[in-house]
């Protein structure tokens, strides 16, 4: 028998009774940019934590921890989830783990924060976790396969991730659990800013939240996405691509997750040496370009920028402008006067070189893991409908090939 929050006894297979109550909560994402979409129908008032009839528990100690095995090792299928300190699966630490294996109920295991007594805790779920028996259900199975691993845990047996599902299924659309809960259950889950507050520096993280709440918001995590994969297994059944998920996508996923934990090393002082080349071709052709108009101005401002070129130098008689009445100087305007007017050359020439040093060759160091001294680039599956594979903090895809100076940042890796 489990001890509940509340201090009561509670068989873990036979839930007590429930009782209904009805409060309204909010919801959020994740760090990096996300296309706009359309918000998920409106159907009807969605439910929440509040006003569904649940079963989360909280599993402290040894001997709770081995009956929550004990039932998980009886399971054809479980449904599991990580919290931890940091997005970042490479310098996250585990906080705690969640299990679900029958919807609307779940259970939370809290993780010590010292890495060594936490490495026990997941060391008593190795028998669950390597269980080549079990099939493993997450939300975004990377990220939690990553965690476990940082802790030498491995994952075996037949693998599920309801974010892959959801990309197959509707390859246009989002794919976060939030969103997905919404559009498929009509429930609206815990908003982890209601947890640590809003994204920016003073955000908090997952160690200062008060048990109670963890438990609720993390069990709450693997009961969702347990009832998630019952609908999106029928979606894949309908349009025949089972085989694409369990063939392609899910076996790509310790395949990536295994590329981002060993990294890419930097040779910061290569960037180093750049940065000041860079910064004496900026200061080259900015004063190149007052040269050839006459005159200083700030380079950087548009505005300055388009009375300099439209107003005094009078390179078009009609000039676009911005809906707000400014010159219109951005690359795609300014690439039609290049070759008949060498200050525009120079001009976009001072852009790319600002470009280089600020977004590449200046930022890409401050990425480096404090922990491995490497850049753990993110490799997502899930992003792109073509199919492609994209990368994030940072986007390595995008480092300049084309122009010598970019071709030095590429020799950096």
């Amino acid at each position: 028998r489990l001890i509940k929050s509340d201090g009561t006894n509670q068989d873990i297979n036979k839930p007590e009774p429930k009782t209904k109550v009805k409060v309204e909560t909010n919801q959020i994402s994740l760090f990096g940019a996300t296309e706009e979409e359309e918000e998920p129908k409106e159907l009807k008032e969605k439910d929440t934590i509040n006003s569904v009839v649940h079963d989360y528990y909280l599993i402290e100690g040894k001997e709770q921890r081995a009956e929550l095995i004990e039932y998980l090792m009886a399971q054809d299928e479980i449904c599991f989830d990580t919290e931890t300190t940091d997005v970042d699966a490479v310098d996250a630490e585990i906080v705690g783990l969640s299990f679900a294996y029958r919807a609307k109920e779940a259970y939370y295991v809290p993780c010590p924060p010292r890495f060594e007594e936490a490495k026990a805790v997941l060391e008593e779920f190795r028998p669950v976790f390597e269980n080549e028996k079990i099939m493993k259900i997450a939300q975004n199975l990377k990220y939690d396969l990553t965690i476990l691993s940082s802790y030498g845990i491995e994952l075996k047996g037949e693998l599920y991730d309801t974010m892959l599902a959801h990309y197959i299924v509707e390859p246009e659309q989002r794919h976060g659990m939030d969103y997905l809960a919404m559009n498929y259950l009509n429930y609206e889950p815990v908003s982890i800013e209601t947890l640590i507050g809003a994204k920016g520096k003073k955000q908090g993280n997952m160690r200062d939240v008060p048990l109670e709440a963890i438990k609720e918001y993390a069990a709450e995590d693997a009961d969702i996405t347990l009832q998630l994969k019952t609908i999106l297994d029928k979606e894949l059944k309908k349009t025949n691509q089972e085989k694409l998920l369990y063939e392609v996508e899910v076996p790509l996923v310790s395949v990536l997750s295994s590329m981002e934990r060993e990294g890419v090393k930097l040779d910061v002082h290569a960037l180093q040496e750049l940065s000041d080349t860079l910064q004496k071709d900026l200061v080259k052709t900015q004063s190149e370009i007052f040269e050839i108009a006459g005159m200083e101005f700030n380079v950087g401002s548009p505005k300055q920028l388009g009375e300099i070129l439209f107003e005094q130098m009078k390179i078009d008689d009609k000039p676009k402008k911005t809906p707000t009445g400014q010159y219109a100087t951005g690359e795609d305007v300014l690439s039609n006067y290049e070759a008949e007017h060498q200050i525009v050359k120079k001009i976009l020439d001072f852009r790319e070189l600002s470009k280089l040093k600020s977004t590449y060759v200046e930022a890409l160091p401050q990425l480096i893991s404090k922990k491995t001294g490497r850049i753990h680039t993110s490799y997502n599956q899930a992003v792109t409908a073509t199919g492609r594979l994209s990368s994030t903090n940072p986007n390595l895809q995008n480092i300049p090939i084309r122009t010598e100076r970019g071709r030095e940042i590429r020799k950096a890796f």
